[in-house]
């Protein structure tokens, strides 16, 4: 489900100034408006910027080179100038930068103007602003096609105080032929189109609300040509949440920066011809002879052409550069950095410095080959392990003044075959976790980072899976930002460790404000600590649970559960949904039947916020943001375990002792075909989801992934446990002693075995 949302900035200001006809796109770049501006001498000294009626909570007021945070007094932004005096008569240059909900961010023009003399802004004072346009949120399947290949789009038009008379879409084809050109007299539509070239396709969808306001997007589909089957190429699709900083600085990299969910992710395309089977189309492909992959990279946003200080980059720093062949033990470099091709819209490719700076400017799509090097003594071929990561820059993330250049994840790549969680540089994390379970949630799992990298292994269960789909991206990071906003006061929540600059705070959601009636807590995640086990609430007799790998235990065959049942006598809490019977699945009582049934339980009794879920309304989240929050809480991703557990001694303890007929090791997931990610996976999750009985009633069996990083995620204590459905259990023998009724023989199994070997369990549960 890609998703993409916007509506025209300060709508019938641009129409007074006789820009009606201005397009706003997705991604366009920002416009600008005339302010009035001033500055007074002193030393200290103020200056001031004129607000446009923006609704953003944060400015920056730039004089000369340097941007200080400005505050909103009368109608205008002013700041204390304390980096310089400021002389009458004197001239100076001044730009306000400022928070929009709608813009992301408006820059106002740089004015010079001359201090005690008022500003040369000469903008006229804005009409009030008058009801939004028109909001279309859109998505498009696949957005990363092949030619030939059906895409899927569709999209939603809202307007708060108006309704919606027509929503139309056109395609544009990269030889600008249009594909598909229709006008329907309803808010929401559905299309298929089918690309014929390669290249990108434009999706301009607009829609008219009945008070003649108008709203418009674009999206893209980028079709690239089919390769044949059966001739060994291997591709690979993977999307991904862009970083502040490189896996291994401090803490830096797990986190959340400003404005997570604006812009800041992309996706890629490997298509891998190493294979010995794939030599005959190496020369074509990649200009050589040996061994070699494309990748294909495309980005939400254009990048920025100029540097935080407004300096023009150097053409080969205008595109992104592809970096592989890590040198362990450093965070930041690889052996070869690969500065992109630029491709352009028809398909073709242009090298970075050869294309013009518009097509840079312009540019979401770019090409790089990665291949052998005679002067790196690294292997490339099919079987051989390789690292890389992008490095990126982009215009918004100076919206706080935040550093220019983004950073991918260092992904571990089996050339000829596919993701790996190996990882082989001792710095980073545990070595060669590469055993049959090292992928607890099968392709959703991410590699461990070690607790060198600072406090960020704390945020080990907030990360988006491995395998992550493009089509899901946008949503993920947009479901993200509604777990961590307050319901009651639209504020951004963020307990632990955020973004450099987002310390201060997060952009706040000011239309969820007020949403909450009688919450036990107004967020989600102040519940859910760090998406792991939390503390037991008011009004609760259940603790918290852990909130990742959840859309893998969605995807687990219902048959398998009832094969279950009917094995070990746990009991399937049937649920009624709509008139059809499911397999209950979450909550300590198995008392919902899928994510989406939990989250709407959980808004709607535990914070009073309803939904459209059948027996939780009335509806007051809609059911686009209750979408982003399901596509988040399904895609968040399983840690890798911290050593290879086949080959520990209490792999086989925990089987000697019985745990495994209830904490089922491994199941395979069915097929999702909304989310591929999930699909047909190899899991192991530790639980069977069923009910039993342990003496204090019945509780579903809870999964043991990620049980030996659930203290430290917690509390920053690995040894400082919280189990059982109460949470009151600190340790494995706690837990043990407590396993009566259907456990009673596991339990005895345990106390009766050695020292060493209860030890050798509780080792392997503490490496899960």
């Amino acid at each position: 489900m890609h998703k993409s949302e916007n509506s025209p900035p300060n709508h019938k200001y641009l129409k007074a100034l006789g820009l009606s006809s201005i397009i706003v796109a997705i991604y366009s770049p920002l416009s600008y408006a005339e302010i009035n501006t001033r500055i007074e001498s002193g030393n200290p000294a103020i200056a001031y910027a004129e607000d446009g009626g923006w609704t953003g909570q944060w400015a920056y007021l730039c004089v000369d080179d340097y941007c200080g945070s400005a505050q909103l007094v009368d109608g205008f932004w002013q700041r204390t100038v304390t980096e310089q005096a400021i002389v009458t008569g004197e001239s100076y240059r001044l730009q306000l930068k400022v928070q929009d909900n709608v813009l992301s961010q408006y820059i106002s023009p740089e004015y010079t103007i001359t201090a005690d003399a008022g500003g040369d802004g000469g903008g006229t004072t804005p009409p009030p602003i008058e009801p939004d346009a028109p909001t279309i949120s859109a998505s498009a399947s696949p957005s990363n096609a092949t030619v030939g290949e059906v895409v899927s789009i569709s999209a939603t038009a809202t307007s708060e105080q108006a309704s919606i008379t027509t929503l139309s879409v056109r395609v544009t084809a990269p030889d600008n032929q249009i594909v598909l050109n229709e006008t329907i007299s309803q808010a929401q539509g559905a299309w298929q189109f089918t690309p014929s070239l390669q290249g990108t396709y434009q999706v301009t969808y607009q829609a008219i609300d009945n008070q003649g306001e108008t709203g418009q997007i674009t999206d893209s589909v980028f079709a690239r040509n089919p390769v044949s089957g059966g001739d060994g190429v291997v591709i690979n699709e993977i999307a991904e949440r862009y970083r502040v900083r490189h896996e291994l600085s401090g803490n830096d990299f797990n986190n959340f920066n400003v404005e997570y969910w604006e812009g800041r992710f992309g996706s890629f395309v490997l298509d891998d011809y190493t294979l010995p089977s794939a030599s005959s189309l190496r020369q074509s492909a990649c200009g050589t002879t040996e061994p070699c992959v494309v990748v294909t990279l495309n980005s939400a946003i254009p990048l920025a052409m100029t540097d935080v200080f407004g300096n023009e980059k150097s053409c080969n720093q205008q595109t992104p550069n592809w970096r592989y062949h890590k040198i362990y033990g450093d965070e930041t470099n690889f052996s070869y950095g690969y500065v992109m091709d630029v491709v352009l819209s028809d398909g073709s490719v242009v090298p970075a410095c050869q294309a013009t700076r518009d097509q840079r400017a312009t540019a979401t799509t770019w090409r790089a080959v990665m291949q052998r090097w005679p002067h790196i003594n690294r292997p490339f071929e099919a079987g051989e392990q390789i690292e890389f990561e992008t490095t990126i820059s982009f215009d918004r993330a100076q919206t706080t003044g935040d550093n220019v250049n983004y950073y991918g994840q260092t992904f571990r790549y089996v050339l000829g075959q596919g993701l790996t969680v190996n990882n082989r540089d001792s710095a980073v994390g545990p070595l060669n976790i590469n055993d049959s379970f090292a992928q607890l949630g099968g392709d959703t799992t991410v590699p461990q980072l070690s607790a060198s990298g600072g406090a960020q292994q704390r945020l080990s269960f907030m990360q988006h899976a491995y395998n992550l789909d493009r089509g899901n991206v946008q949503s993920w990071l947009d479901g993200r930002r509604l777990i961590h906003t307050n319901f009651t006061t639209g504020d951004h929540v963020e307990e632990f460790l955020p973004g450099p600059q987002a310390i201060n705070g997060n952009l706040p959601f000011p239309e969820m404000a007020g949403l909450t009636t009688d919450p036990i807590q107004p967020s989600c995640t102040q519940c859910h600590t760090l998406n792991g086990v939390g503390d037991m609430q008011a009004r609760q007799d259940v603790v918290p649970p852990k909130m990742f790998g959840l859309g893998l235990l969605e995807n687990i065959p219902q048959e398998t559960i009832e094969q279950w049942a009917r094995e070990n006598g746990g009991t399937i809490n049937y649920v009624t949904v709509e008139g059809q019977q499911y397999v209950g699945r979450f909550g300590w009582r198995a008392e919902t039947m899928s994510v989406e049934h939990q989250i709407a339980k959980a808004l709607h009794d535990d914070m009073g916020i309803g939904t459209s879920f059948e027996g939780f309304g009335p509806m007051e989240l809609a059911d686009n943001h209750v979408q982003d929050m399901v596509v988040y809480t399904k895609l968040v991703a399983v840690p890798t375990p911290r050593q290879n557990l086949t080959t520990m001694p209490g792999h086989n303890r925990f089987q000697e002792f019985g745990c495994n007929s209830c904490h089922k090791m491994t199941v395979q997931t069915g097929t999702d075909t909304e989310f591929p990610e999930l699909s047909n996976q190899t899991i192991h999750p530790y639980t069977d989801l069923l009910l039993h009985d342990l003496g204090e009633g019945a509780f579903r069996t809870a999964p043991l992934w990620g049980i030996g990083l659930s203290g430290y995620v917690k509390s920053g204590d690995a040894n400082a446990l919280t189990l059982m459905h109460d949470g009151q259990a600190t340790s494995v023998d706690a837990v043990m002693q407590r396993h009566g009724g259907d456990a009673q023989a596991q339990s005895d199994n345990y106390f009766n075995a050695s020292q060493q070997a209860r030890n050798e369990l509780v080792e392997y549960l503490m490496a899960l």
